[in-house]
């Protein structure tokens, strides 16, 4: 929308950008507010472009093709993990093949829903996980992705919002933490319901 886009402009500064928002005096960012700057916006796109990847370009369809990182099947989306991340678990609920929430009906919407709830309470059974968070962020490979990070016990500072921001500043989970844990989430999606 035009509009939005014009809004944002109207209020930056004579550098070109935004004004640093509330978020940074929050005690969970993760970003010191002294030095931290916004940057530039960038210009209006519209058709946006498309950023669907061929399949055999996609790291989702390379991902549903290892059974090590599949946490579970289902007729239209699955559940499958990253590789490596830097927190406790990270997983997908994403569609098997090249399909975008919008393409979904109301039975693609059932199962969803199901497979974010049993997702995210298989990992916040896991031991040493003090919260899960959801979010949707379609990755550009075509294929629909709700990505569900599970927050460090104890950890509050990665509390809200920058938890995704923190985990790129993290070092690695170790394989074996992480394939243990697969094991556990794998386990409680196949007796779930």
């Amino acid at each position: 929308m035009r509009e939005f886009i014009e809004r944002a402009q109207a209020v930056v500064g004579d550098d070109g950008r935004l004004p640093l928002g509330g978020m940074a005096d929050w005690e969970v960012f993760p970003f010191e507010r002294e030095g931290l700057r916004v940057r530039p916006l960038d210009q209006y796109v519209v058709p946006e472009p498309d950023r669907r990847k061929a399949p055999e370009d996609c790291k989702t369809c390379t991902a549903l093709g290892r059974d090590d990182l599949v946490l579970h099947r289902g007729s239209r989306l699955g559940v499958i993990r990253p590789g490596g991340c830097n927190l406790v678990f990270v997983a997908n609920v994403v569609s098997l093949s090249h399909e975008m929430l919008d393409d979904l009906d109301d039975e693609g919407h059932v199962e969803l829903g199901r497979l974010i709830g049993r997702t995210y309470a298989a990992m916040k059974a896991l031991e040493g996980v003090g919260n899960v968070h959801v979010n949707k962020w379609e990755n550009g490979t075509g294929h629909l992705s709700v990505t569900l990070l599970a927050r460090p016990e104890g950890v509050l500072q990665l509390r809200g919002s920058n938890l995704a921001a923190w985990a790129d500043m993290l070092p690695p989970t170790p394989a074996d933490e992480l394939g243990a844990r697969a094991v556990l989430v794998r386990e409680a999606l196949a007796n779930a319901g």
